[in-house]
């Protein structure tokens, strides 16, 4: 159900567009590979999800996710969430396990599309990953990646 293949298209073309400072935190040389990638993105289930209030303020909070094709999805409430992406699409999040020297990360920043109606195979999807319906979800949001970078050390 993960295109790690398109999502690693994604992060090539992140690191060609990065600045020096990114390219010295995040090495390229670090950045997870496809099949390493879909296990990290397998095997998590929560992130910190950052969007930004109607104050411009910003607002990180650990939500659910799932990842169907290159898109990441989240099921969201009628609470602020919805109400800040409908107003300011732009998302970052990031997933993130270990500790000093062993800690691996996947970052990602990208418009959110507001969809009320889930397909079939995203209901599915969502179930299988967090084995429970997100049935209290208001609406659901779509992220495809503008940028996306990973980091595994000794990859």
């Amino acid at each position: 159900m993960i295109d790690a293949a398109a999502l690693v298209q994604i992060q090539r073309a992140s690191y060609e567009r990065a600045g020096s400072g990114l390219r010295s935190a995040w090495p390229e040389d670090s950045a997870m590979e496809a099949a390493q990638l879909a296990s990290f993105l397998r095997e998590h289930h929560y992130c910190v999800l950052a969007t930004t209030t109607p104050k411009g303020r910003l607002q990180a909070r650990p939500v659910a996710f799932t990842v169907l094709g290159a898109s990441f999805w989240f099921a969201t409430g009628a609470g602020g969430r919805l109400r800040n992406v409908e107003q300011t699409p732009w998302v970052s999040f990031v997933v993130a396990d270990g500790d000093r020297g062993s800690h691996r990360a996947v970052v990602v920043d990208g418009d959110a599309l507001v969809v009320e109606q889930p397909t079939e195979e995203l209901v599915a999807a969502w179930n299988e990953k967090h084995e429970s319906a997100a049935d209290w979800a208001a609406a659901w949001l779509e992220v495809k990646p503008a940028r996306l970078f990973s980091y595994q050390p000794d990859r």
